[in-house]
């Protein structure tokens, strides 16, 4: 008789009905507090179009009974007939299926420089998506030492392989007080000279490059950069424990 779930639930339909939110202040005397609340509208309209309640409830729950659960950050097209991208909140329905950096100490694990989200796909899946792609026959191709879960009966297991590295970029200081990158003062030039902004300072600024890698386990399928400095799968995590130089993360069981 199972009598730890309904422990469990009690925690989850607090954490429901106390749900957690994104919030923008204004924290020193440049700040606008409108401009903060242009920010939290969109923020909200990106929370409630992306049905984020989900994601934030699926991870509680998950670190609830399990130690951990995730919700990611994507990018997709607003509609199926616009150009336009939006932002989303998603849910990472198995947290097994997501490992983060071993060498993070972070409580939100924001010093990720490495992490694989993986996911099996059917062979009529994969062949659709991927075109043209390997399908890691072994026998053919020389895989022979590679086992399961790559390649698991008709399913294909593809990951997406994040990379975080640290880059060097020159920013400007403008005259009217704004700072922009080097690479966008370039590309428009013509827009800042015409406004009357001058370049006052420049200065090396320590970045990082956010790299996104589908891949097989034969081959990189796509390569492309993510618009931010961290890695967009954020961990929700249960009660800490520090043994040893190690972290383990304790469910309410």
């Amino acid at each position: 008789i199972n009598k730890l779930k309904q422990h469990v639930q009690q925690v989850v339909n607090d954490a429901r009905q106390n749900k957690p939110s994104i919030k923008t202040r204004p924290v020193d005397s440049a700040a606008d507090p409108e401009t903060a609340e242009i920010m939290n509208g969109l923020i909200r309209n990106i929370e409630q179009s992306s049905n984020a309640e989900v994601a934030y409830d699926t991870a509680a729950e998950h670190a609830i009974s399990g130690g951990f659960g995730y919700f990611r950050i994507a990018i997709a097209y607003a509609h199926d007939d616009t150009f336009d991208k939006e932002l989303q909140i998603k849910r990472v329905a198995n947290q097994f299926s997501v490992y983060g950096d071993p060498d993070s100490t972070e409580a939100d694990s924001a010093d990720w420089n490495r992490a694989f989200v993986t996911e099996l796909l059917p062979k009529r899946i994969f062949r659709k998506r991927y075109k043209g792609a390997a399908e890691v026959d072994w026998d053919e191709l020389g895989y022979n030492d590679l086992q399961a879960p790559w390649r698991d009966g008709e399913d294909i297991l593809v990951a997406e392989w994040w990379r975080r590295e640290e880059v060097t970029r020159p920013i400007l200081l403008l005259s009217n007080g704004t700072i922009v990158s080097a690479d966008d003062y370039e590309r428009d030039r013509g827009i800042f000279e015409a406004a009357g902004l001058a370049v006052e300072a420049e200065r090396e600024t320590r970045s990082f490059k956010v790299t996104q890698r589908i891949v097989t386990g034969a081959e990189i399928l796509e390569t492309s950069e993510w618009a931010g400095r961290y890695i967009p799968v954020v961990p929700v995590y249960g009660h800490e424990v520090n043994f040893k130089g190690r972290r383990y993360f304790r469910s309410l069981i």
